[in-house]
């Protein structure tokens, strides 16, 4: 199981962005986890789990009864989720790097989950396979992916940030990425063996008024993306001017009298393993 290259890169800053990105989508990932069936006591597999927050989310709803196992291919995302939950104090999380397909588990998990996982997955339906192997009969997977479109939200009214949107989503497609798997989560599940819940949840968080925390975080976006972008030949420095982006944004929104997004639109699906094979 091959992986596309993740275009926004493993830096400090890029872990910065996803700290401030898992703020934003705290609201959003929590309904999807309550509505998918986790509980206190369940015992959860996070695969791609990066700098945590998936993980300590999850750690909350299950409690002391509980656990939480985080995987990652990338170890420096690792050492900051370990930092964090040393200072957090959290004892219900272990972290462990490799991927899904290499690592060895020694139990069953009820539940597995993913944000932002499957869309840097070349194979997304052997990973469920794989994650099938590791649950309980009847246990529980859940992921959160975008569908990488939300001009219905800036409309024409803010072509900047309109044009942004598509050099992102163009940029993660040249890596190989899958910017808009969230609206085939359903068929995927189904392909692996699952019995999938068949009304997802599909969401978006908006913002209005005098602080455009959307500004800043699709101006967060492009500098995690830029290098990618000016390899791939997609926009040039200047052209994007991402020391200025945020205010440009920002400017536009409010003459536009609109509102800006802070996420894609983000399908939530979830199923079950079938009590019998």
């Amino acid at each position: 199981m091959s992986e596309p290259e993740y275009a926004l890169g493993r830096t400090a800053g890029e872990y910065d962005r996803l700290i401030e990105q898992a703020q934003i989508m705290r609201p959003l990932t929590e309904r999807m986890l309550h509505s998918a069936g986790v509980r206190p006591g369940m015992h959860v597999l996070d695969i791609g789990c990066g700098v945590g927050d998936v993980s300590f989310l999850v750690s909350e709803i299950v409690g002391g009864a509980g656990s939480v196992v985080g995987v990652d291919v990338d170890r420096a995302a690792l050492e900051v989720a370990a930092g964090r939950r040393a200072a957090g104090g959290i004892g219900n999380v272990e972290f462990g790097a490799g991927s899904i397909a290499s690592i060895a588990f020694d139990r069953e998990f009820d539940a597995a989950v993913g944000r932002f996982v499957l869309m840097f997955i070349d194979q997304p339906t052997a990973v469920l396979r794989r994650l099938r192997e590791v649950l309980r009969p009847g246990g529980i997977v859940a992921f959160q992916e975008p569908v990488g479109d939300v001009h219905g939200v800036s409309s024409t009214r803010q072509p900047l940030l309109s044009s942004i949107l598509d050099l992102l989503t163009a940029t993660f497609e040249r890596s190989g990425a899958h910017p808009s798997i969230g609206q085939d989560l359903y068929a995927l599940m189904l392909e692996a063996g699952f019995e999938p819940e068949p009304t997802p949840i599909a969401e978006i968080a908006l913002h209005t008024g005098d602080q455009l925390p959307g500004a800043r975080r699709w101006a967060l976006f492009a500098r995690s993306l830029l290098p990618k972008i000016l390899e791939y030949g997609l926009a040039t420095e200047a052209e994007i001017d991402v020391e200025t982006l945020e205010a440009r944004l920002g400017d536009e929104c409010h003459t536009a009298g609109g509102v800006i997004p802070l996420t894609y639109l983000m399908v939530a699906q979830w199923a079950h393993k079938p009590e019998r094979s």
